[in-house]
């Protein structure tokens, strides 16, 4: 239970940051997705059930604050864990420079998958060129964010060899 609700508030406090604090820190264009990150290191340590859960829980408290159509986000972010998921067999996942190669691509998925989404479900008029637009510059700040949680993050010394294995003792649920 204490993992459950430590999932949880970590997550308020993620999205707290991306909504709250980093935009009035960084130019408007450029906005991290630090919801994104937590939805591609469950694809890489959570079993399909409750990652895929939790990734689109995360989506959908994404969708709260996003201002669009309820679950374009749900949807997505279970999309990115289910691929994330499917491909982690074939990488070593205790490597941490996966996590950065994820943090890039997924963005770019992420992208591509909320314009195909946008353009089949929504009136989306002129929206989804905009939204190719930004897609690199999100892509390459998701990967620093990702870097700078793989360094941040306290590790002991026995563990620093161990890789994602020893970040996950911090996202456990």
């Amino acid at each position: 239970m204490k993992r459950v609700a430590g999932f949880f508030l970590l997550s308020l406090l993620l999205l707290f940051l991306q909504v709250a604090v980093l935009p009035r820190l960084l130019p408007d264009h450029l906005k991290p997705d630090l919801l994104l990150l937590v939805v591609a290191y469950l694809g890489l340590t959570r079993d399909w059930l409750r990652g895929g859960l939790c990734s689109w829980y995360l989506g959908a408290l994404e969708d709260v604050f996003a201002g669009s159509d309820f679950g374009l986000f749900g949807i997505t972010f279970l999309l990115i864990f289910l691929l994330v998921k499917t491909g982690a067999g074939r990488f070593n996942t205790e490597n941490p420079l996966l996590l950065l190669l994820l943090a890039f691509f997924a963005t770019m998925v992420k992208g591509v998958v909320l314009s195909a989404l946008l353009l089949l479900f929504a009136d989306a008029g002129r929206q989804w060129p905009l939204l190719l637009h930004i897609i690199l510059p999100e892509a390459l700040l998701n990967t620093l964010f990702a870097l700078l949680l793989l360094c941040c993050l306290p590790r002991r010394r026995a563990e620093r060899r161990g890789g994602l294995s020893s970040l996950s003792r911090g996202l456990s649920l």
